[in-house]
């Protein structure tokens, strides 16, 4: 496929002040999925439930940033980003037109950047990090917020900060929040999963069931929560919680999401520039917050960092054979059958005799009769 293009979806709120002077968190989710049938890949857990809780997250805080009393004095950037699967190919450029590009972006003063990958299920939840954010930096009031609202509202979830430094040697990253690291932003992932390596991530098995809807909601109310608190610097306030009643988050929009997102399948190469799914979640995002814009990433001619190939259904043929304890019996009566003609013909003399003489000894007996 060549000139094969992956789409980068983004969007923003606007913090109350000077954009430019402000500073910026930004929530980051891939929207494709991977496994070894790219026509079965449906990535409900990874990653659709990272991208219904970012649409959920700009939902909410859309509602706080267009009333005056609530306008937080920090921008919130959005990107749902393509290419996951394949090295964060799309966060990779996303992150080069903005630090590199000749116009300022707001990536120069981000105080968090927070990636959400596989968070529908389980009651334990991992913050990945390359570097543990030190004491008093954004990083770790924004950790602490986490830990705060977990232990206020949610005792049953399990918390971990799960520190594993980049490896550069190795040919694909661990997780997303890597990619801005290297570029020294504070950014972490947020999953359920302890280790990049386990299998759900890559799997054609990770299918709408795989998801626990209620726990999916529950740990994007722990999302919002503490970004909120980040957001509006609220220290010292355990029991304050926030998103409640009209401004909680709604299960029912987060079920519609991941019916959506796994009615078909995402893999990366199936998800072009202009498939309908990747323009709906453009208008999705446009609907709650402002300057939406798709970017577009292909892979380098001279150097691809991937390869796309048409065809993502093809038929597999299942033939039935004898057990082979079939083989093995009618081998040993082959062997058995030579055996006995072998000997037969090396003793031929032998054993026409020994016919020969009871044949004259049935003609005696005949005669004597």
């Amino acid at each position: 496929m060549a000139d094969f293009q992956i789409a980068n979806i983004q969007g923003k709120l606007s913090g109350y002040g000077i954009e430019e002077q402000l500073p910026t968190v930004a929530i980051v989710a891939h929207y494709d999925a991977y496994g070894i049938a790219p026509g079965l890949s449906q990535g409900a857990d990874a990653n659709g439930s990272g991208v219904a809780a970012l649409l959920e997250l700009a939902r909410i805080f859309s509602k706080l940033y267009t009333n005056s009393r609530t306008h937080a004095k920090s921008n919130i950037m959005f990107l749902l980003s393509g290419g996951g699967k394949f090295n964060y190919h799309g966060t990779k450029r996303w992150i080069e037109d903005n630090l590199d590009g000749a116009e300022s972006s707001l990536l120069t003063d981000v105080s968090v950047v927070l990636c959400l990958d596989s968070i529908g299920a389980d009651d334990k939840l991992y913050l990945h990090v390359s570097k543990p954010p030190k004491e008093g930096s954004p990083g770790a009031l924004f950790v602490e917020n986490i830990k705060s609202v977990i232990s206020s509202f949610y005792p049953d979830v399990t918390f971990t900060v799960q520190h594993k430094k980049i490896n550069l040697g190795e040919d694909l990253l661990a997780w997303e929040h890597e990619r801005f690291s290297i570029r020294r932003l504070p950014a972490f992932t947020l999953s359920h999963l302890e280790s990049h390596k386990a299998l759900e991530r890559k799997s054609v098995l990770d299918t709408r069931d795989t998801v626990d809807t209620h726990k999916l909601v529950r740990n994007t109310r722990i999302i919002a929560e503490a970004l909120a608190r980040h957001i509006y610097n609220i220290t010292n306030q355990d029991g304050l919680q926030i998103f409640n009643q009209n401004l909680d988050v709604q299960e029912s929009m987060m079920t519609a999401w991941l019916d959506y997102l796994t009615s078909e399948p995402r893999g990366a190469q199936l998800l072009r520039k202009d498939h309908l799914m990747v323009t709906t979640l453009e208008q999705a995002l446009a609907r709650y917050v402002k300057d939406v814009r798709k970017t577009l990433a292909k892979a380098d001619k001279k150097d691809p960092e991937f390869v796309f190939y048409d065809g993502a259904t093809y038929t597999m043929y299942a033939y039935s054979v004898k057990p082979a304890v079939f083989d093995l019996f009618l081998a040993l009566g082959i062997a058995a059958y030579l055996t006995v003609i072998y000997y037969a013909g090396q003793n031929f003399s032998i054993i026409y005799n020994f016919v020969k003489n009871i044949g004259k000894r049935q003609t005696k007996q005949l005669k004597q009769q």
